[in-house]
């Protein structure tokens, strides 16, 4: 922390390039000229015969104040560590002396009706200063600093004052510290020099006896009662019209978090800092004047730039604080002037440093200009939607503070900041750059620790001094090609822990040779079990041997795409060994699709052959030759392996998957790559002989792979059953009792209908598809079994990331893990640059497993495979198209689809993270959250299946748990949620909504609460018609407006209800059912019980 000068006015900057700076004078001139003439432009003393309003500033502290009522989150001390023979006496009279000349250090400020005001109380004798004496302590310093912390973190009473309270903490001979708890009521950063410097010079004179100084002509009363004023006329409304004009569809920056955001923030922070080196400082200012902007412009830039890069987001917005001191009366004076201002610049199309500083400097420059509408006002007359987890129009600022110094010595006195925490954050995140002469730049973080881990807040530090730096060096670096990651960070994110090389000695293998080393190991261990009837790894491979002679008799060879049309059971595993051993690849092909779909994926892989049944030969289409598992005719073919030259980059399988343009891809896999996914796979889950895994996987999808060749490739048995089988919970069970299965591939879907202990045998699950909550985990991670998070999509073969989850407790769905064997996990930013750890950013896989691409079709092959950047020459990647975060402990954590995202009045929504919270209460067992309606009509709809769910528990429910703004405004219950054959969620088929659907119809208040509770509103709001659905601030309600609620509710009920509690019941029918809640608590046991026999004397129907 340093110990802070006036900060320089930025318009009159000697840096600023002549066009801004005679832009800014002549702009200034205009407002004093106008000022001037309406009769406002002076500041007199105002008459104390009356009760004085609050500045518009203190107006909203005030409030503030009361929403962290107990807290002391507006705490803004000043310590000082004092090497002197102190005077104790002279300092008291010298504090003395400073409430004397400042009345807003000994002003209260009580309230009436909700309604605060200024109440200067007389100046004291001597003002009041403690001593606390650890000079006899053994470790003085330890002792002083309990104390210390205690002064600093007591909280006021602003209608009962004192906001000043000075003490003295005594640690030797010569040596104090000097602490001076104020309330940010009656301070600010300019204010905190002011006090420092009268309290010297105020020394001095106790001291020596000099003359005191004149009396201020002003206080800031005055100037309270000047601003009413002045904003009641005609100035302030070109100011306001900038501002709407420059606020319009406000989005809210995205700043990564360590944690999710609370429902409601306790205000809990910490600081951080740290001094960059003098030399920075010094090449800040050059570049400043090089470029013609001021030193806030290029400090300002780099940190968008930081911003636009953790976010992902173009239209970056941050608050920062401008002194508010645009007029000379009010510069001596001490009071809480700084005013916030809003600050929104573009990153849009990947601009260079250079471009970026003269949009920043443009932003800069007209915020100045229009500086003098406080922000209180300016919330209430914009109207943004409120939420009491976040501060209005913006979470994160950012303020550049000129010439602070860090120690002072006068005349005997030796004065330096001593450090402190107060333990709160009022933002996010509030970052600082001030310049200290002759030392460098002191970068100064207070952030949210509900939020953030200082790891990150260092993070931040270490990524602003690097782009600094880098943009320092090269104007023309482009925010895109700006490398944030260190050289050590690099090293750990993309390279360590990429680190995957396996080698399992199959790298020159295809999938059928690693099957028949197998055969070859375990001839007559089984290798299906369909029905009760078994299949040794001897029957299955001479059975596939067969197949393939038919295939090569009807031209199957290396690169023949070959499709297969089975029911479940061992024709499967028969049929795509046999495929393989005759060199092609295979195609499986759903039985239950539509025959029209079947047609598509056939021509579209240019399939001219199907292997299939009897039974389904009639449902192949015309011209597609048939080969049957079942013909009588296979029997008289030789047994042997077929002699057939494949290799390994040889395509294995091509699966189709949904496309976005509606027409589903072919996605071609080679050998190499399902050749390296099974060994590693076998490994991973240590699968063996004498393991019975599962085949639940629609074969038509990949993760079936995971299920056959798990199984084969190990030794273990394939477990095959019916889908109806399958699909049934009870049927399901009894199929795993009875077969003993040990490991199994499950979707969360069909896990949740099972029970854990129903299963003995089961040791392994592989769990994907979709997300799921942490109570899923913990029901099933149980002592000697595994349960793994795995994902992979298809074009990466399979799986590719996997997490084993810890035998712990999961609060929430565990992260995804770390790449496979063989595999590398990129996450990377817009630009294609790899991010820092716990910063989102898409999933970009490489390694092995990469598939070849999208079957005959170039274009989204191209785009969706590129060239790899990290890796060796030809090597590609693909990406997912999946947004993720590398935790610390290097694990990947799945966060949603990048193109699932959406904003709601400029707030981005995770679907995803709705569901988590709604999968974790009691009796929902599945859920979607989709976005109704667009613009300012889009709202969160909830669909949810489950035993007597009950839509109104759900919402009361939710708004303990998430942000308002995350919480659906409908819920729609079904007795199942649509899901496709692979068992993902198909939300395409998830019942529509009737463009009036989300929209209540206006229900008029009828109970004696709501009805008095609306007369409340109405009389405050001065509105005639209020509905049950009304909310406050959407009707014309303001914070002021909402403190006068809160009295007058205590006054009608007799309930008191905090100011935040008034932000989350914020209709009128929420916060009736709240007061009539209150009312009962307040009600003792005995009397409810008199009033229910009064009510109904005998207990039955009342008449």
């Amino acid at each position: 922390m340093s110990m802070p000068n006036p900060p320089a006015r930025p318009d009159a900057s000697p840096h600023a390039g002549l066009a801004e700076a005679r832009k800014a004078v002549l702009a200034l001139r205009e407002r004093q000229q106008a000022l001037g003439q309406s009769g406002t432009g002076r500041i007199m003393p105002a008459s104390r015969d009356r009760k004085l309003p609050l500045s518009f500033a203190q107006q909203r502290l005030w409030f503030l104040d009361r929403w962290a009522q107990g807290r002391p989150v507006y705490n803004s001390p000043l310590v000082l560590r004092l090497r002197a023979d102190l005077d104790v006496d002279a300092l008291r009279r010298a504090l003395t002396d400073v409430v004397l000349r400042h009345e807003v250090l000994r002003t209260r400020y009580p309230s009436e009706n909700g309604v605060a005001y200024q109440e200067v109380d007389p100046a004291p004798d001597l003002l009041a200063l403690p001593v606390h004496d650890f000079s006899g302590e053994p470790d003085p310093e330890a002792a002083a600093a309990g104390t210390v912390e205690r002064l600093v973190r007591e909280p006021f009473d602003l209608g009962t004052g004192p906001v000043f309270r000075p003490a003295l903490a005594k640690l030797g001979p010569a040596e104090y510290v000097l602490v001076l708890a104020m309330h940010h009521i009656a301070t600010d950063g300019w204010s905190t020099a002011i006090v420092l410097r009268e309290l010297v010079t105020a020394y001095q004179r106790a001291t020596t006896g000099a003359a005191a100084p004149p009396p201020l002509p002003v206080q800031f009363a005055d100037y309270a009662v000047w601003q009413r004023g002045w904003l009641a006329g005609e100035a302030p409304k070109a100011q306001l019209e900038y501002w709407r004009e420059q606020l319009r569809d406000l989005p809210t920056l995205d700043l990564p978090t360590d944690r999710p955001r609370p429902a409601e923030r306790s205000q809990a922070g910490a600081t951080e800092e740290v001094l960059l080196p003098e030399s920075l400082a010094g090449r800040l200012t050059e570049v400043a004047r090089t470029e013609r902007v001021t030193e806030l412009t290029v400090a300002l830039a780099t940190f968008t730039a930081i911003m636009s890069r953790y976010s992902g987001q173009s239209d970056v917005v941050v608050g920062s604080i401008f002194s508010g001191r645009t007029r000379p009366e009010i510069d001596p004076l001490i009071g809480f002037f700084a005013n916030t201002v809003v600050l929104r610049v573009s990153t849009a199309g990947n601009p260079t440093f250079r471009e970026l500083l003269a949009r920043t400097s443009d932003t800069v420059i007209k915020a100045h200009l229009n500086q003098d509408l406080p922000f209180g006002k300016l919330v209430d007359e914009l109207g943004p939607d409120r939420d009491p987890g976040r501060n209005p129009l913006f979470q994160v600022s950012f303020t550049l503070q000129h010439a602070g110094v860090e120690s002072a010595t006068v005349g005997g006195l030796e004065a330096e900041v001593y450090p402190f925490q107060v333990g709160t954050a009022r933002f996010d995140l509030a970052v600082q750059l001030t310049q200290v002469p002759g030392r460098g730049l002191r970068l100064w973080a207070e952030y949210s620790t509900e939020l953030f881990d200082v790891a990150r807040i260092r993070g931040l530090f270490d990524h602003y001094r690097r782009a600094l730096e880098l943009f320092l060096d090269d104007p023309g670096l482009r925010l895109g090609g700006l490398p944030l990651l260190s050289e050590a960070e690099y090293q750990t994110i993309v390279v360590d822990d990429n680190r995957t090389e396996r080698d399992y000695g199959t790298s020159e293998l295809c999938l059928h040779q690693l099957f028949e080393s197998t055969v070859d190991r375990v001839p007559d261990a089984v290798a299906s079990r369909f029905e009760g009837a078994s299949l040794s790894y001897r029957e299955l491979d001479e059975a596939a041997n067969r197949l393939a002679a038919r295939l090569i008799e009807t031209g199957v060879g290396p690169e023949t795409v070959v499709g297969v049309l089975l029911e479940r059971g061992p024709g499967l595993p028969i049929a795509f060994a046999g495929i393989h051993k005759a060199g092609g690849a295979y195609l499986p092909l759903d039985p239950d699709h539509p025959p029209a779909r079947r047609e598509l994926l056939l021509t579209e892989a240019r399939a001219g052959i199907v292997v299939t049944t009897e039974a389904l030969a009639g449902t192949v289409p015309p011209g597609v030759r048939t080969v049957r598992v079942d013909d009588p005719s296979l029997a008289g073919l030789p047994a042997t392996r077929p002699s057939v030259e494949v290799s390994p980059d040889n395509l294995a399988y091509v699966i189709f998957t949904s496309g976005s343009t509606g027409r589903p891809k072919g996605v071609q896999v080679s050998h190499r790559s399902i050749a390296n996914f099974a060994p590693a796979v076998i490994e991973l889950f240590g699968l063996r002989e004498g393991d019975r895994v599962l085949q639940f996987a629609n074969p038509a999808f990949d993760v079936s792979l995971f299920d056959f060749f798990g199984a084969l490739c190990s030794g273990a048995t394939l477990v095959q059953a019916p889908r109806s089988d399958l699909l049934d919970p009870g049927r399901l069970t009894g199929l795993m009792r009875s077969e003993r299965v040990t490991v199994t591939d499950l979707p969360p879907a069909v896990l949740r209908l099972l029970s854990p202990g129903d299963l003995p045998d089961l040791r392994a699950l592989f769990v994907g598809l979709e997300a799921f909550p942490g109570e899923l985990v913990n029901a099933w991670n149980t002592e000697g079994r595994q349960f793994h998070n795995g994902y992979g999509p298809t074009e990466a073969t399979v799986a590719c990331v996997d997490f084993r989850c810890p035998h712990e407790h999961h609060d929430a769905m565990p992260p995804i893990g770390v790449p496979m064997a063989n595999y590398q996990a990129y996450v990377v930013d817009r630009f294609g640059q790899p991010v820092p750890s716990g910063v989102p950013g898409e999933l970009l896989i490489g390694g092995v497993g990469v598939a070849r691409g999208y079957m005959n079709a170039p274009g989204p092959t191209a785009e969706k495979f590129v060239p790899d950047p990290f890796g060796g020459t030809g090597a590609r990647l693909y990406r997912t198209g999946d947004l993720v975060r590398r935790r610390a402990d290097g694990n990947l954590e799945f966060i949603g689809r990048i193109d699932n995202q959406v904003k709601i009045r400029g707030l981005r929504i995770e679907p995803t993270e709705i569901e988590h919270a709604l999968l974790a209460l009691d009796g929902v067992d599945d859920a979607a959250v989709v976005v109704s309606g667009s613009g300012g009509s889009a709202q969160l709809v909830a669909y949810v299946a489950g035993a007597d769910v009950d839509s109104a528990r759900l919402g009361t429910e939710l708004r303990g748990a998430l942000p308002v703004y995350l919480v659906p405004t409908q819920f729609v219950t079904m007795a199942e949620l649509p899901r496709a054959a692979s068992g993902k969620l198909d939300r395409s088929r998830l019942p529509g909504l009737t463009p009036g659907a989300v929209v209540v119809a206006a229900e008029p208040p009828s109970t004696a609460t709501q009805l008095a509770v609306a007369a409340i509103w109405q009389e405050i709001l001065g509105v005639e018609k209020i509905s049950l659905g009304d909310g406050f601030f959407a009707i014309g309600g303001s914070s002021l407006k909402i403190t006068q609620v809160a009295t007058r509710v205590h006054e009608t009920f007799g309930v008191r209800l905090e100011l935040r509690e008034l932000f989350q019941y914020a209709t009128l029918g929420e916060l009736a059912e709240l007061v009539e809640k209150r009312e009962l608590e307040n009600v003792s046991a005995d009397e409810l019980a008199a009033l229910l026999d009064e009510v109904d004397p005998d207990g039955g129907p009342t008449r």
